[in-house]
């Protein structure tokens, strides 16, 4: 008999699910999964963080056996994950390529990367990670261009379009396009607050293949008021909906806290997610970046982190509802590790090279030398030539070294090679 645990949410208030604020949401099972022990010892020596080649041979495996897969074969039968390209697509054999290339030090780059292509924004965020950055100097529609084609030809397979809020840009749509046309993979994340349907529409026939909208919380004045705009919760879900109906790939993005967690805000979102028809569900960690870049006492406990990875490891058998992954899981040093500089990076608006969206750390500008030079410069760095660490930026001792080095009126992104080595 299989190993059931239930996690029990509370009383929620659901009026912003169309229900009644006394209405207790439905528990999420969890199965623990068949040979838990003997599968995280598989991923602890022979997985991705520490064999060469192991995560092409997964990606390789999971497209040659999606429906043996749990959860892919009735979330999205031609995904693994969104943040990897579908399944049969070049930009999904560039990946594996990639990483071949990664793993055996022959070339290759990140499988994925996100570019923010403006830093203008109509919300107004507690949490925004893009804080203390300049809000000049937004590349040109050419120049956002090639860094696209760059990015291509270092076998990024999955080019995400991040801000600020993206479609208030005026070229979005040509991006999006222009990403299609180089055969990689268009997505895009943002808050909703441009989500009328002629413009998902739109979206759609640019060529935009998977949208994540980010959510603070479940509740819809607790979003609005953490937005600072009101209804943009109920503009982000009607929009989310319609995007899914239309046949756009869609998400639902956001974060873990102390609170969000004693509150059961990730089933919430399940069920929601679950209303609006989306397929994933992503809940990062909440890391001190941005504006809470000195709000250390809000990292997650073990127990949290705990929580979260059992919601992801044990949707094994469950058959509904949208997949979960969850950053707590994922990150974990056994399964994959920190995804920064390795599997992935994060160009700025206007050209700043960092290892993810969350690290307020450069290594060049890409309107100003090539990004492969930079590429490899970051790869070459003693901090991001470690095989297998978690997430860095909620590492004790990472935060020591690096980031408590950053001057405190210093605009962000802060030259890596100003902090002083130990």
């Amino acid at each position: 008999m299989k190993d059931i645990k239930t996690i029990e949410p509370e009383k929620e208030c659901s009026a912003a699910r169309g229900g009644d604020a006394e209405t207790e949401v439905e528990s999420i099972p969890v199965y623990r999964p068949p040979l838990k022990k003997i599968r995280r010892f598989f991923y602890r020596n022979l997985g991705p963080p520490r064999m060469p080649l192991a995560f092409s041979l997964g990606c390789f495996l999971v497209e040659r056996f999606p429906q043996r897969i749990p959860f892919t074969k009735y979330a999205s039968q031609d995904h693994y994950t969104f943040y990897i390209p579908p399944f049969g697509t070049k930009a999904y054999r560039r990946v594996i390529k990639g990483g071949i290339l990664r793993d055996l030090d022959l070339g290759g780059g990140p499988s994925a990367v996100t570019l923010a292509i403006t830093a203008r924004c109509p919300c107004s965020c507690y949490h925004c990670s893009a804080d203390r950055r300049s809000r000049k100097n937004e590349m040109s529609t050419e120049a956002a261009k090639d860094v696209i084609r760059q990015c291509v030809e270092l076998m990024t397979g999955s080019i995400v379009l991040t801000g600020g809020e993206p479609m208030i840009r005026e070229d979005h749509l040509e991006l999006i396009s222009y990403i299609r046309d180089m055969e990689a993979t268009p997505q895009m994340f943002t808050s909703g607050y441009f989500l009328e349907n002629s413009r998902v529409e739109m979206l759609k026939e640019a060529g935009l293949d998977v949208l994540f909208v980010s959510l603070d919380s479940p509740i819809a004045e607790e979003h609005d008021l953490t937005r600072g705009i009101e209804g943009l919760f109920s503009k982000a879900c009607q929009g989310l909906k319609y995007a899914a109906q239309i046949g756009i790939r869609t998400g639902i993005s956001t974060f873990a806290t102390h609170e969000s967690v004693s509150r059961k805000y990730p089933e919430l979102f399940f069920r929601l997610g679950e209303e609006l028809g989306v397929s994933e569900l992503t809940i990062f960690d909440v890391t001190p970046t941005g504006k809470l870049i000195d709000k250390e006492e809000m990292l997650l406990t073990s127990e949290e982190h705990r929580y979260l990875s059992d919601l992801q490891e044990g949707q094994f058998i469950r058959k509904t509802g949208p997949k979960i992954v969850t950053m707590s899981y994922v990150n974990y040093p056994s399964i994959i590790g920190c995804f920064g500089a390795k599997y992935q990076i994060h160009i700025t608006h206007d050209g700043y090279v960092t290892p993810c969206d969350f690290t307020p750390l450069h290594f060049g500008n890409v309107l100003e030398e090539p990004l492969s030079v930079i590429w490899n410069r970051m790869r070459a760095h003693p901090e991001y030539r470690k095989k297998t660490v978690s997430c860095r930026m909620q590492d004790p001792e990472f935060r020591r070294r690096y980031i408590k080095k950053i001057p405190p009126d210093a605009q962000l992104p802060y030259p890596m090679e100003r902090i002083p080595m130990e």
